[in-house]
């Protein structure tokens, strides 16, 4: 069973949960020996906002049982009372999160912006400040705040929080989002009972009630059964890490991990005696100096990281993405790349780019003495060409050698830049991936198109595991600035080469043909998916086939069935069928060079009225 299935199942997430309180326990209680801090509630924030629920109820379970068999606690209502806090508070940072995310962009809980780590500390302040007032309330009399115990827990929350985030990501395993609960009243009353619930617990803060408290935690317990907006169960659970996680990362090291790191050790040698404050203002002091030790300078940090990495990054792809048709542009183009005034790499990287396209308008000004606007249209046409061309991979034979696959390929434009393509790439030991498409358009914006395009389902297909989430990334990274309004139509697959099964997704491509059990090629009567870059936010629907040894699968794009014969007849797809079942016991590459021969033959050996592209994969015995 795949690890990453696991974290769907709420038992194992309970156990799990279980298991890593036990662990935070043992390490608290040995670590720390007299002075004993419980540990194992830093764990509280990872275990809610990315295992959900179910960690907390495993979590809790533990929890209660310790209370009981070690520590000795025995008044049934402080133990009540103190496990239905648990839950609640436990449950309560999970819950914010979406509920607050459901006005927003629709994510996971992520560090991934300043927003997303404002409304995370946010959350924690909220429990923190929640925490204390139920300590009061339940163990009143006995009640005393340890500090550093406090800033210990805190922290080290934070640290296996990012340390969750990374690990998940690394490891493109999904966190647990919500599933939708039934409404029973109107979303106004969910939240008045959160309020009251604040109120009556700060109310009774220094009067202590049993009744009450119990009135406060079913009064939170309400808000949490609250329904979310129905977009939120539109949300990608799986991690994305950004730059400004890795910028977090940083500061925080900095400012927060070492300085911890040296405390606990100077607690745990005894060097240090831990200070207890009985006051809230000292409370309020400790969160004080958080923010001005931390929050500060974040905000200043990722200020600084958007201003010199991400916008620059973004104006860079922007401008190079422009058509160049004239010295306007090119003009243009100049003062856009010296409008980027940072001084760092990026600026480096745009001076390069700079230089680029000075040198080339000085070579394009030589060409014009001789031959003016067609020179330099045909130099253009050449570069494209290359782009183009350099993209496309023929080592065939060296890929099928290393995964027990034959595959072959075969392209050819029919101007001098074209937007049709294929390629192949191992994605990992079991899976490769295939991809043939076609852009619309031609020229040098339709070639950018490519490279891009090829360029994304590669970094892509290796990061997410299913390919409709592929696509769905790749459409809306072409959406942006689609200026010219060139769509592409791709299909998009993924072969795992121990178990011949094959996962594929269709944006607005041909039907693939299929030869299985030494048959005839069939087509694939799956209906496609929308174009690529036409419309924002779409979900592609993913298709499954599993191939035995000797079966086979055709890919080809629309130049081959709508081959023009000159007198407005289709090569079509019957002949496309024909032709393949005439050859189906013959190599990969003759049974392509005998479709591209057929063609030819149709269209009397004239001169392509489209790009011709073709991609076909056959399982070894």
């Amino acid at each position: 069973m795949d690890y990453k299935e696991l974290f769907k199942s709420p038992k194992f997430i309970v156990l799990i949960s279980m298991i890593i309180n036990i662990i935070l326990i043992l390490i608290g209680y040995f670590w720390f020996d007299n002075n004993y801090i419980h540990l194992e509630f830093s764990a509280l924030l990872i275990l809610s906002l990315l295992l959900g629920p179910y960690a907390i109820l495993g979590f809790s379970i533990v929890e209660l049982l310790y209370w009981i068999l070690f520590l000795g606690m025995s008044d049934a209502t402080v133990i009540l009372l103190s496990f239905s806090s648990l839950l609640v508070l436990g449950i309560m940072p999970w819950k914010l999160w979406y509920i607050a995310n459901s006005k927003r962009n629709l994510e996971i809980p992520n560090m991934n912006s300043f927003y997303s780590f404002a409304k995370i500390i946010i959350i924690v302040l909220f429990v923190i400040l929640q925490t204390y007032i139920f300590s009061r309330q339940i163990f009143y009399e006995n009640f005393s705040l340890n500090l550093e115990s406090f800033y210990m827990i805190f922290i080290l929350g934070l640290i296996l929080l990012l340390l969750g985030m990374g690990l998940f990501g690394k490891l493109n395993i999904a966190v647990y989002t919500p599933k939708q609960i039934k409404k029973f009243m109107p979303d106004q009353l969910y939240d008045l009972a959160c309020v009251i619930a604040i109120i009556l617990s700060i109310a009774t803060l220094n009067n202590p009630n049993n009744l009450c408290f119990f009135l406060i935690l079913i009064l939170y317990s309400i808000f949490l059964i609250k329904p979310l907006n129905e977009n939120i169960f539109k949300i990608k659970n799986t991690q994305r890490l950004t730059i400004f996680y890795k910028a977090f990362i940083s500061i925080f090291i900095i400012l927060i991990i070492i300085p911890t790191f040296l405390l606990v050790s100077l607690t745990a040698l005894g060097i240090y005696e831990h200070g207890i404050a009985s006051e809230f203002l000292n409370y309020l002091g400790l969160l004080s100096g958080f923010f001005l030790a931390i929050l500060i300078p974040l905000v200043i940090y990722m200020y600084f990281m958007e201003k010199q990495v991400i916008n620059p990054i973004d104006q860079l792809s922007s401008y190079l993405l422009e058509e160049i048709k004239d010295d306007v542009d090119l003009d243009n183009l100049v003062n856009n790349l010296n409008s980027i005034t940072v001084n760092n790499e990026i600026k480096s990287l745009s001076e390069s780019m700079l230089n680029m396209e000075k040198e080339f308008a000085d070579y394009r000004a030589n060409l014009l003495d001789v031959t003016k606007e067609k020179e330099r249209y045909e130099t253009e046409l050449k570069l494209a060409h290359e782009i183009q061309y350099s993209m496309i991979p023929t080592d065939f034979e060296k890929f099928n050698e290393n995964n027990n696959v034959s595959l072959w390929g075969f392209m050819k434009a029919a101007h001098a830049v074209g937007g049709d393509f294929y390629d192949y790439f191992k994605i990992d030991d079991e899976n490769i991936g295939f991809v043939i498409g076609d852009v619309s358009g031609k020229g040098v914006s339709t070639a950018l198109i490519l490279v891009k395009t090829m360029t994304l389902i590669r970094d892509y297909a290796t990061y997410y595991s299913d390919l409709s989430d592929v696509l769905y990334e790749l459409n809306n990274e072409l959406c942006k600035n689609n200026v010219k309004e060139l769509f592409v139509g791709c299909l998009l697959g993924k072969l795992n080469i121990k178990t011949g099964e094959i996962c594929y997704v269709n944006a607005g491509h041909k039907k693939p043909l299929i030869r299985q059990n030494d048959g005839d090629f069939e087509y694939l009567n799956k209906k496609p998916g929308l174009l690529l870059a036409g419309m924002e936010n779409i979900h592609y629907k993913k298709h499954t086939l599993h191939l035995k040894p000797n079966d086979t699968l055709f890919l080809y794009t629309d130049g081959v069935t709508y081959a023009n014969n000159g007198n407005d007849k289709y090569y079509g797809e019957r002949n496309l069928q024909k032709t393949l079942n005439q050859n189906k016991n013959n190599e990969l590459n003759i049974i392509i060079k005998s479709v591209e021969d057929d063609i030819n033959k149709f269209c009397n050996n004239k001169e392509l009225s489209d790009d011709i592209a073709m991609l076909i994969i056959k399982i070894n015995k």
